[in-house]
């Protein structure tokens, strides 16, 4: 099915063309040669604003194919003829013509990524650095390039002010840098312990100059080693005092910075909507060195760097242990399929060794940092450590305070709940404790709950509403509820057993953010992945809103049947590791069948096994096999009437070697807790010993024994 809306999808620009094709062939000029790239921009533009789509999309594509740059196409447009005024209001017409948005959606690609590669390329860097000493429209323009240059021009600069020798121009330069400002920092930062004492005081004075707060652990850190200049240090704490710097241990500052960058807070990113990003080092040969990083882990590594810096002060800096341990697990969950990472790739130990090496206490700070981030995955890594390293005698660390596994538990997650519960129940502590009333009962519902996913749909148009449940429902999914609000979805939400993913479809951008912050604050929704179906002309600002997030994913309508699948496989791979197949719905079956049968054996304080018979009552009926006789061995341990006769029904009923194995465990509960064995029953095993004969016979008639029924009955088996 092709999920569809009122403005169709891009599948007719193929047929858009077709139809220029026929207009060009009359209109266009003699010759292809005659059409220069800045012709083809400008008649593109033209047609665009004269509402002429098929002949823009025409000479649109005649753009792309020209074998133009994306640098020459940026260089045409701004440096050019061209008003800016005019391509920006084509490609907004154009946007709203559905036939046209991924041809412009690639020309404004292109132009972007021209005026990056030139404002980015180094031998334009250093012509503009010269050209800071010339005439006052050479200073103009050479400013305005280094400043679009960002970061990736303070290397340059930074060489001007540590070796240059024209003082007019490293004064300009190091102007230049303040100029640039936040993006400057970083880099900066890296360089301060690297150069020599004058170019550490012209840095320090630098970072004052800017005043963002991310400088003040390295320049803590300068202002109070002794092994500094006088002079430097003074000049690193007047900076310290500048940019906002509180008194504290480089070690804490460090880590409350990394604690900054695992919040990914955007003023701390270059460019979080570009696919890279740069992790700074300074060579002594050449100066600073930017090693690009996919942008979804930068955030991840700078937590990694200042964590590891932390803990060189003071590695008893327990916060700073967790960050690491924590950066470190969503670094691996984050970067995506195919992609490598050039800083932590290769290191000695993975991700889940440093996650049990340093103890339950690190592990238990880990986790109660995924849940208040709502990160799923993370939340499951740390929940497996804890499953390797917790035991009754450390169960919940050596604080008293706060615990994150006991919140595991109502965590809006099956896997998540299933997981924690297992971990708490394997446990087996001697002491009931607050929370320990659910570890049974979620153990039991992954008993009895089949693999059923549960969808939600929020869509503001009862067509859109439509389309969206039957899409979900082709996927298996069983829909919870479907409105036009939240709100309207908030009782639909309460009775649901879980919400594994929401599709949200509204013809504005503004109400499918109020949707998504909606669904944030309902507490069975707060982690839900979620879909956003919007109109292309609002996709590129929702991407930007929810640009780091792995909970949401945004697309236009329009898509086939396996495009939405693969929409919404995606989603549920990052924001929760993948939908919950049958395989694995059945092994959380299996684990929490053992888990229970280990509490029923120790006859746990903590846990009370008779909260599970219910669902154990209703397995032993839908269950078969070895999973059957499993369910039989716990009711065997539960002492109450209810089991004992279900267990008694189910053998009588059963035949073969089944029989024999409900027969046994139907002995065991009465050997264990005594007869609870109505008439019925006994008529039925008397009849079963004189019917039967072999190892069935031998297994009723140790039943008939372990029931100790008066002999009378029985004594006719010894007449031949």
């Amino acid at each position: 099915m092709t999920i569809t809306a009122r403005l169709r999808g891009s599948t007719r620009l193929a047929g858009a063309l077709a139809i220029a094709a026929l207009a060009l062939a009359l209109a266009a000029p003699a010759s292809a040669q005659d059409e220069t790239p800045a012709q083809l921009l400008e008649d593109f533009v033209h047609y665009s604003n004269i509402a002429k789509p098929d002949l823009a999309a025409a000479y649109g594509q005649r753009l792309l194919d020209s074998g133009i740059t994306c640098a020459e196409l940026a260089a045409l447009l701004d440096e050019g003829d061209m008003s800016l005024d005019r391509f920006d209001n084509a490609v907004r017409r154009m946007m709203l013509v559905p036939e046209m948005e991924d041809l412009v959606a690639e020309i404004g690609r292109c132009v972007e990524q021209g005026r990056l590669d030139l404002a980015r390329d180094s031998a334009r860097i250093d012509r503009a650095i010269g050209m800071l000493g010339g005439t006052q429209r050479e200073k103009l323009l050479a400013q305005g390039r280094l400043k679009a240059a960002g970061e990736y021009a303070v290397p340059a600069l930074l060489r001007q002010i540590t070796e240059g020798r024209d003082e007019k121009r490293k004064q300009a330069s190091k102007n230049m840098i303040v100029t640039i400002g936040r993006q400057a920092v970083t880099p900066l930062c890296e360089a301060l312990g690297q150069v020599d004492p004058q170019s550490q005081r012209v840095i320090c004075e630098i970072l004052g100059d800017i005043r963002y707060p991310h400088a003040a652990p390295y320049l803590r850190e300068l202002s109070v080693n002794e092994s500094a200049d006088a002079p430097v240090r003074q000049a690193a704490e007047r900076a310290f005092r500048v940019v906002g710097g509180a008194q504290a241990d480089p070690s804490i500052l460090y880590s409350n910075l990394g604690y900054l960058y695992y919040d990914r807070l955007g003023s701390l990113i270059a460019y979080p909507y570009e696919e890279t990003n740069n992790i700074w080092d300074y060579d002594w040969a050449v100066g600073l060195v930017a090693q690009p990083v996919p942008t979804v882990i930068y955030c991840e590594l700078m937590s990694m760097r200042l964590a590891r810096k932390a803990l060189q002060f003071d590695p008893a800096n327990r916060p700073a242990l967790s960050l690491f341990v924590a950066a470190n697990l969503r670094r691996e969950n984050s970067l995506p399929q195919g992609e490598s990472d050039p800083i932590e790739g290769e290191g000695r130990y993975s991700p889940s060794f440093y996650a049990t090496v340093f103890g339950t206490q690190v592990c238990l700070d880990v986790l109660a940092l995924g849940i208040g981030t709502t990160d799923t995955p993370l939340v499951r890594d740390a929940i497996a450590a804890l499953s390797q390293t917790t035991g009754g005698s450390n169960l919940f660390g050596s604080g008293q305070g706060r615990r994150p596994l006991i919140e595991a538990l109502s965590y809006p997650d099956r896997r998540v709940q299933y997981e924690s519960s297992l971990t708490l129940a394997r446990a087996l502590p001697d002491q009931a404790f607050a929370g320990a009333d659910l570890v049974v009962p979620l153990l039991a519902s992954a008993v009895r709950t089949s693999n059923q996913s549960f969808g939600l749909v929020v869509a503001d148009e009862d067509e859109n509403r439509r389309q969206a449940v039957i899409a979900l429902e082709n996927l298996g999914y069983t829909i919870a509820g479907a409105e036009e609000s939240v709100e309207a979805l908030r009782g639909a939400i309460a009775e649901a057993v879980g919400v594994d993913v929401v599709i949200v479809w509204m013809d504005k951008a503004e109400t499918a953010k109020q949707a998504v912050s909606n669904l944030r604050n309902v507490a069975k929704t707060v982690a839900a992945p979620v879909a956003i179906l919007a109109p292309g002309v609002d996709v590129p600002d929702l991407r930007r809103e929810y640009h780091g997030d792995g909970r949401v994913k945004v697309s236009r309508p329009g898509l086939s049947s396996d495009a939405f699948a693969a929409l919404i496989d995606e989603l549920l791979r990052h924001a929760a590791g993948g939908r919950m197949t049958d395989a694995e719905a059945e092994a959380y079956a299996i684990e929490s069948l053992q888990a229970l049968e280990d509490i029923a054996i120790s006859n746990s304080a903590a846990y009370p096994i008779a909260e599970a018979e219910s669902a154990l009552l209703d397995a032993l009926e839908s269950r078969t096999g070895g999973t059957r006789l499993l369910v039989a061995d716990i009711l065997a341990l539960i002492d109450t009437q209810r089991s004992q006769r279900k267990l008694f029904d189910m053998a009588l009923a059963a035949a073969g070697e089944e029989q024999i194995d409900l027969l046994d465990r139907v002995a065991a509960s009465v050997k264990r807790f005594g007869s609870y064995a109505e008439r019925r029953h006994i008529i039925a095993l008397l009849d079963l010993v004189t019917s039967s004969s072999g190892l069935t016979a031998e297994a009723a008639a140790r039943l008939h024994g372990a029931l100790n029924l008066p002999s009378t009955d029985a004594v006719r088996l010894v007449q031949p």
